[in-house]
């Protein structure tokens, strides 16, 4: 784990932590799934040996356990951390020329490529209508992500397009985050919450096969889609 992402997750658990304390109010901790489909756009894979504009990718969607925790800051907003079970994305080949590569390599147009595994932590400044006696309180949240991408994995796929075994690394992103949601009570201390959110990730991807590097660029706008069982205390 880089110092990035310890500082981004350090930051944003004492910007929860302040908020609590500055206002001695409760705080709420939300446990639930999330489907998560990145809407990935990805240049041409460039480099040697590789035709222009012949071979892209695209991520697949995902579902994954949520978990945030959020207090209030006052009686309209409230900060919340974004976390969850990292979700492991299949990766597939993309073929934009077929005309371009060679029949065997054409013929594995959507075929899995490769594994990436990804952490990405979101800081949200939530402002919620109504009151705190409201049985249901809409809200909206600003804020920022941090995504890191590890744990990438070359399929036999990938490695035959390349001309050998590969490895892949991506580089971290730091982005805006948005994200819309509803709260309801269910008695007690007990509610639940359905969100929809996204965010602006960006990385580069560099594939290296004995030696060979390749490289593309790929841009998120991921629709994340979350419903999570609240408890306050």
């Amino acid at each position: 784990m880089n110092n990035a992402f310890i500082s981004a997750s350090v930051v944003a658990a004492l910007a929860l932590a302040a908020a609590g304390n500055a206002q001695a109010q409760s705080v709420t901790l939300k446990l639930g799934l999330v489907n998560i489909d990145p809407q990935s756009s990805a240049s041409a894979v460039s480099g040697p040996f590789t035709p222009a504009d012949a071979l892209s990718l695209k991520v697949q969607s995902k579902s994954t356990l949520f978990f945030s925790a959020a207090t209030p800051i006052n009686a309209q907003w409230e900060a919340e951390l974004a976390l969850g079970v990292p979700p492991t994305h299949d990766v597939s080949l993309v073929v934009l020329n077929p005309a371009a590569v060679p029949g065997s390599v054409a013929a594995m147009n959507g075929a899995l490529a490769a594994k990436v595994r990804q952490v990405a932590p979101t800081l949200f400044a939530n402002y919620k209508f109504g009151d705190g006696n409201s049985q249901i309180r809409p809200f909206v949240g600003f804020g920022i992500n941090y995504t890191r991408f590890d744990k990438t994995e070359s399929t036999s796929v990938n490695d035959a397009v390349n001309g050998g075994p590969t490895t892949i690394k991506l580089t971290d992103s730091v982005g805006p985050a948005a994200q819309l949601g509803i709260s309801a009570k269910l008695g007690g201390p007990w509610s639940i919450t359905g969100v929809w959110s996204t965010a602006r990730v960006k990385t580069k991807m560099t594939t290296n096969t004995l030696g060979i590097e390749r490289t593309a660029d790929i841009v998120f706008h991921p629709s994340v889609f979350t419903v999570a069982l609240g408890y306050s205390f």
